[in-house]
């Protein structure tokens, strides 16, 4: 009996250190992933992590914008205008019957001098609503580490299980092996290897429904990475030391709320859009101050109208006679005589043309119908809802701490009972076991001592992964690594 119970023990022994992967045969497309790895992918992967880089991204270009606006804005325009029949000349201002085009340029620019800090405090405003952004995708990203190190943990804590459920069954089947040879030596009934094949019936099952619980634990993390070249995943075992929960955690719920308070994205965001609250409250108080702007302007034109002339000789016109001292002079004029002589060219009409021109503008706010009182009203209760959803993220944060501190304890206090457990149910088999063998039992109280003691076997690796996992929680709060 003793040499049976050392075999049992020994195909025990050998099957945990194979460290469960052993015992559960990897398909051909397997992706073997360390959790760093399978981090790694899924925050590549993750749509909403895309949504919120793409906010980001937004916000860094509404910051960029509102530092442009400082810059001069300048506007350039073209006309060109068509006239037939009798048409208004653009050089003498007089009617004439001639079809005529006219072009004309123009280029105007304005700058912003003063416009009630307006400028600089939207700048401010979208500078920390960026910072805000880039936090909110920091959460998200530390949010969806947490689901990958729980999907992780339960591939892990379903492999051992199932080991736990193939070893039983192994110990089962040496058991049958052993009891047939003493049925055959009629040392004992047929009826007790009968219940042990059915014993190893209803542990097979329980090992396919293990194997189960594995490949479902498989296809959430596989849902996590989102990567549709993984197919099937096999994780590596991580080095998780036995808990020692009888020395506590490092720190109290409170201790590790005021460390979350100042490390957690959630509530940094949270501060951060009351300060862009309060800049938009100095927006909406800039409408109340004048706005002063310096504007510039250039023009020219030029229409077929314009034309060259040329002198073409002179031409006399006898204006009659003067009477001088009785005598009668003929009075005759002699002027030049011009001809056109094509179109003034283009360039040279935009040169004769041009003109420019600066100046000022303030407009000095007077009477808005109470706009800017409404705005400013507007902005302070903006401002007070940021203060709400600040208080609110924290009062969420202190609540999950409370409660994540309670499940770590409840954990630990559940593993602590468990490892008790299993230690007194394992003396109890190895007792039963010797009965059992010698006949002192009958088959049900075997196999009663047997089911529980796979069931708290199974139940404190539960407890284990449980523990590890409420720990890490707190971990994260503390701003620690999320590392084995």
């Amino acid at each position: 009996m003793k040499f049976s119970l050392l075999i049992l023990t020994g195909i025990t022994l050998l099957t945990f250190q194979g460290k469960a992967q052993n015992a559960i045969q990897a398909s051909g497309n397997e992706t073997k992933l360390s959790l760093q790895e399978a981090v790694n992918i899924a925050l590549k992967n993750n749509i909403s992590v895309k949504q919120s880089e793409n906010q980001m991204l937004l916000s860094n270009l509404q910051l960029k914008q509102s530092k442009d606006n400082r810059l001069p804005n300048a506007t350039g325009s073209i006309n060109e205008s068509f006239n037939f029949g009798r048409s208004l000349d653009p050089f003498t201002n007089t009617y004439i019957e001639k079809n005529i085009n006219y072009n004309s340029l123009s280029v105007n620019a304005n700058v912003t001098i003063f416009n009630g800090f307006l400028l600089r405090n939207t700048i401010l405003q979208n500078d920390l609503l960026l910072k805000a952004t880039e936090l909110d995708l920091q959460a998200m990203k530390e949010n969806i580490s947490l689901q990958v190190v729980l999907a992780y943990l339960n591939i892990l804590n379903a492999q051992d299980i199932l080991v736990i459920s193939q070893s039983q069954t192994q110990i089962t089947a040496l058991q049958i092996q052993r009891t047939d040879k003493l049925v055959q030596a009629g040392s004992l009934p047929q009826s007790n290897l009968l219940d042990l094949k059915a014993q190893l019936a209803t542990e097979e099952t329980t090992v396919i429904n293990n194997q189960s619980t594995l490949d479902l634990a498989k296809l959430s993390l596989i849902q996590l990475l989102n990567d549709k070249n993984i197919t099937d995943v096999g994780v590596e075992r991580v080095s998780l030391p036995v808990p020692a929960t009888s020395q506590g955690y490092d720190a109290n719920a409170t201790k590790i709320f005021e460390i979350a308070e100042k490390s957690q994205p959630t509530i940094k965001a949270a501060d951060l859009r009351i300060e862009g609250a309060i800049k938009g409250i100095d927006i909406a108080r800039a409408g109340f101050l004048p706005i002063i702007t310096a504007g510039a302007n250039f023009g020219a034109n030029q229409s077929n109208a314009q034309k060259l002339y040329r002198q073409d000789g002179t031409t006399s016109s006898n204006l009659g006679t003067v009477n001088v001292s009785g005598v009668d002079y003929p009075l005759v004029v002699t002027q030049a005589r011009f001809v056109e002589d094509g179109t003034v060219a283009y360039f040279q009409q935009l040169k004769n043309t041009a003109n420019y021109g600066f100046g000022f503008n303030a407009s000095i706010p007077i009477f808005s119908r109470f706009t800017n009182k409404n705005r400013v009203a507007q902005a302070k209760i903006q401002k007070s809802n940021a203060d709400l959803t600040a208080l609110q993220a924290r009062q969420t944060l202190r609540q999950n701490i409370e409660q994540a501190y309670t499940n770590m304890n409840n954990a630990a206090k559940r593993f602590d009972a468990l490892t008790i457990q299993v230690t007194a149910l394992e003396e109890s088999f190895r007792a039963a076991e010797s009965r059992f063998g010698a006949g002192a039992i009958d088959f049900v109280n075997y196999s009663l001592q047997k089911t529980n003691l796979d069931k708290a076997r199974g139940n404190q690796i539960q407890a284990k992964y449980d523990f590890i996992f409420r720990t890490k929680i707190l971990d994260y709060y503390q701003n620690k690594p999320l590392t084995f």
